[in-house]
């Protein structure tokens, strides 16, 4: 199984610290964090269950990871139970079992155990699935090329990507650039603490045209990029996440019934560049 995706786990600290802020103004009242992505013509292979953390508590994933739950997905009628993963917390479904597809809406279900009252929570969430993208043929025919990035000019370093078909005029994307190997050195001059963070996100875009900027970019050598067009939830988390959104937690872009988090999902392809520092 893959561990929780590294897109929530900024949104996840906001979510805790959501429980804890209530704290202060009120009695803590213990609340299920999910974080679960479908990914078009893929297994469901993570659905992430955490308790909220009292205030003034010490946060640890395995501490407040959420054991026992029955966690299930229905679509068309058809219910899935899934399984407990090695990892606490983390539940998911045997490919053999079930593949995400695109147009179709996949309900939620999770009954898990209170550890505050001894009784149970209820939650649902619902996400349909965005139909299956594809990069251009321009895109299609960089696939392993390498690109020199000259670190004194980042301006010139910047092209267009697309990808269709769009299934919804109002549908959003988001695109993300991961470092495949880290042996090959940082671009140097970058500089904050996500300077040496392998994967970065583009913010939401409006339609199927992101531009690649060097800032994308923070490791030499193979570099995977994503394009993903997403649902209505993975857009409302998306705008809630530090530095990105600009946007505060806010209950009405939960979309989790009974408790907190994201149940959301896209469609995507990917495609391999070389990124080489100018000798």
């Amino acid at each position: 199984m893959r561990s929780i995706r590294p897109i929530f786990y900024p949104l996840l600290a906001a979510l805790l610290f959501a429980g804890c802020d209530t704290a202060i103004e009120t009695a803590y009242q213990e609340q299920i964090v999910v974080g679960a992505f479908l990914y078009e013509n893929a297994p469901i292979d993570s659905i992430v269950l955490h308790r909220t953390t009292p205030f003034g508590a010490y946060y640890d994933d395995l501490d407040y990871a959420v054991e026992g739950a029955a966690v299930t997905v229905t679509v068309e009628g058809v219910q899935h139970h899934l399984l407990p993963a090695k990892l606490k917390g983390r539940y998911y479904l045997p490919a053999s079992d079930l593949i995400v597809q695109g147009g179709k809406t996949y309900q939620l279900s999770i009954t898990a155990p209170n550890s505050q009252t001894d009784g149970t929570h209820s939650i649902s969430a619902t996400t349909t699935v965005p139909m299956p993208i594809h990069y251009n043929p321009l895109v299609d025919s960089v696939r392993g090329q390498s690109f020199v990035l000259d670190t004194n000019n980042l301006g010139a370093f910047a092209f267009v990507v697309t990808a269709g078909p769009v299934d919804q005029p109002d549908r959003r994307y988001l695109l993300s650039v991961t470092a495949l190997d880290t042996a090959n050195g940082r671009i140097r001059q970058r500089g904050g603490l996500d300077s040496v963070q392998t994967t970065r996100y583009t913010n939401i875009a409006t339609g199927p045209a992101i531009a690649i900027t060097s800032r994308l970019f923070n490791w030499y050598g193979p570099n995977l990029i994503t394009f993903y067009a997403i649902d209505t939830n993975w857009t409302d988390y998306q705008r809630q996440i530090t530095g990105q959104g600009g946007t505060a937690y806010q209950p009405s872009l939960n979309h989790i019934s009974g408790g907190m988090g994201v149940f959301a999902s896209a469609a995507r392809d990917t495609v391999t560049i070389f990124i080489k520092p100018k000798q």
